[in-house]
């Protein structure tokens, strides 16, 4: 490793040029100038520290009684870069690291220390070649001058040159399409390992929630992935305004995640009404949630899924209901079963494609894209009320719009056959409009001139 410092020099006069400063008093131009300039100076503070770093490791190497580590009382080079910097070991052990894996990448490490690259873009670079080397990167290497090594060096080369323009992110993406290229056997190894690895978990729901976690291998992930991208934003809409236009449907205040967690439900709920779904026990995976016939009524108190302890609000059997049917089970004080009732079913499948037609094939709520086959069917008149299980008392919603029905800030009805939304919050109220672009409105739409009204 040759002299560093020139341009560290060149960098830090720049900064001290316009020191001390007060950056709240600058122009904009000033200021993104200031920030350049300390930009640059840190990159080449990073690249002294790895320099003198590198120094220590290597007169520390090999753990020999004379080594420098052991002369000050320590073990490694880390320890003493932890003690001379007062960082956390963990901060210490990984500039050692840094400037270990730097050494066997010598493009890469010539372009740190003379500042055209920062230590962040040399990390991943460093450790994508590294992860392609199966965690050795001199495994990538072979006797100098081979075609392997010819290949390494264009490879930093071409790397370096990519960091100089562009963010870290980027540099991290195409190190690792060019790093898989060098070792193909480490990236089948990856995959396999990956796949062995994988797992899925949902523990006990604990105050009413449940942690998922998991390891998916890339082609697992993809598809998941992919699904609630779609399902999240389909259509790559934004979702805030500023200035919201009264006339339009108020933007979706949920998260990215809590988009995902919802869709993530709605893909097994539709998984569960799949004709090729196995059977459980003779009938398609259902959820069981008991309440008592007093509280459904209601609307007031609690309800329970099958096999967690821990109770709900009745409003979600309230929901279950309303998209699933009901069978009353009537158990004795002991709790033993007394009555089996027959099972009320929920909209059948020819009447959901009905619906979907009818009102265009997404949830009924205007702005929401979530496709007819991912929704629920609610019940416009509710069921516990007397409304009927039919086609002109069903609408198609999304599971988390149907759970803002009446309770949140969306209404329903119907009005001669057609599905009609209002939306009221605070001052808001948008009065009751017609919703559905399917069948049935373009019909009404190319009705002949003359025709009667709704003909």
């Amino acid at each position: 490793m040759s002299k560093v410092g020139s341009a560290a020099c060149e960098a830090l006069s720049r900064l001290g040029a316009v020191l001390p400063v007060d950056p709240s008093a600058l122009t904009d131009g000033q200021l993104l100038d200031f920030v350049s300039r300390v930009e640059a100076a840190s990159g080449q503070v990073e690249a002294l520290k790895l320099a003198a770093a590198r120094a220590v490791s290597e007169r520390s190497a090999g753990g020999a009684p004379d080594s420098l580590a052991r002369r000050l009382g320590f073990k490694t080079a880390a320890g003493v870069i932890q003690d001379l910097t007062k960082t956390s070991g963990k901060e210490a052990a990984r500039l050692i690291r840094d400037v270990e894996d730097l050494a066997k990448l010598p493009q890469v490490e010539e372009a740190v220390m003379d500042g055209r690259i920062g230590r962040e873009a040399a990390g991943v670079i460093a450790g994508e070649l590294k992860k392609a080397a199966g965690g050795k990167l001199e495994n990538l290497g072979a006797a100098s001058g081979t075609p392997e090594t010819r290949e390494l060096e264009t490879l930093q080369t071409e790397l370096v040159e990519l960091a100089t323009s562009a963010g870290a992110d980027e540099v991290k993406a195409k190190a690792a399409e060019k790093a898989a290229a060098l070792n193909v056997a480490a990236v089948v190894d990856q995959a396999a390992k990956a796949m062995d690895g994988r797992f899925f978990w949902i523990g006990p729901t604990i105050d009413g929630a449940a942690r998922v976690s998991g390891l998916l291998p890339a082609g697992h992930a993809a598809v998941v992935r992919g699904v609630l991208d779609g399902l999240s934003n389909p259509k790559g809409k934004k979702t805030v305004s500023f200035q919201p236009d009264p006339d339009e449907p108020p933007a979706d205040a949920r998260t990215r995640g809590q988009k995902a967690a919802d869709h993530l439900r709605d893909v097994f709920a539709t998984a569960a009404r799949s004709a090729q779904m196995p059977d459980m026990g003779g009938d398609h995976p259902t959820v069981w949630i008991s309440t008592t016939a007093a509280e459904l009524q209601s609307g007031s108190g609690f309800a329970f899924y099958a096999g967690t302890p821990e109770p709900v609000p009745v409003s979600e059997a309230v929901q279950a209901a309303c998209a699933g049917g009901i069978q009353t089970v009537v158990f004795g004080k002991d709790g033993d079963v007394l009555n089996l009732g027959l099972q009320v079913r929920g909209f059948t499948k020819r009447q959901r494609r009905a619906i979907a037609l009818r009102d265009g094939g997404t949830c009924i709520i205007p702005g929401c894209d979530v496709p007819a086959q991912w929704c629920e069917v609610h019940h416009v008149t509710p069921y516990q009320d007397g409304g009927p299980t039919d086609v002109c008392n069903g609408v198609l919603v999304c599971w988390f719009h149907h759970h803002e029905i009446d309770t949140g800030p969306w209404h329903l009805r119907m009005t001669h056959g057609t599905p009609e939304v209002r939306y009221t919050h605070g001052s808001t109220d948008t009065g009751w409009k017609p919703v559905g672009n399917g069948a049935a409105s373009r019909l009404r739409a190319q009705a002949p001139p003359g025709a009667p009204p709704g003909s």
